[in-house]
């Protein structure tokens, strides 16, 4: 499965409401997949948490640390980028998240997401995080 990145951030940053959903989302998750854009998404989660929540520099760098730990697969945006761009022009709909649907094409797989506009977008394509399990393929 392809992880949306505040399906870790959720979980890795103990947001109320999110945080049991999200866990139980990733454990649940045979491969834990992401595009590499994933990474400059988390930090900038993380770099917000600790410019605004008083989360601390150290905290924030095991959150990233976690982070890396689940994840088994990392896709290149190289590899992604092209398919995004006519993604993202067809369903106007941000590149950076298109990303990860072309991930999901490519594994024939699915994004767990709780973003409820790319569930929108592209149902056959994501599944919603707030179930807290996944579908196993």
């Amino acid at each position: 499965m392809i992880i949306d990145t505040m399906v870790f951030a959720y979980a890795l940053l103990g947001v109320e409401g999110f945080r049991e959903q999200a866990l139980k989302a990733l454990e649940s998750a045979d491969l834990v997949e992401i595009p590499d854009s994933l990474r400059a998404e988390l930090v900038n989660v993380v770099w917000k948490w600790v410019k605004t929540k008083g989360l601390s520099l150290d905290l924030g760098l095991e959150v990233l640390q976690d982070a890396e730990a689940l994840i088994d697969r990392v896709i290149p945006a190289q590899e992604l980028w092209e398919r995004a761009l006519e993604l993202a022009v067809q369903y106007n709909h941000p590149a950076y998240d298109t990303l990860f649907i072309a991930a999901a094409e490519l594994g024939e797989t699915q994004v767990v997401t709780f973003d409820k506009k790319l569930l929108g977008t592209f149902p056959s394509l994501t599944v919603d995080a707030s179930g807290g399990l996944v579908d196993r393929q």
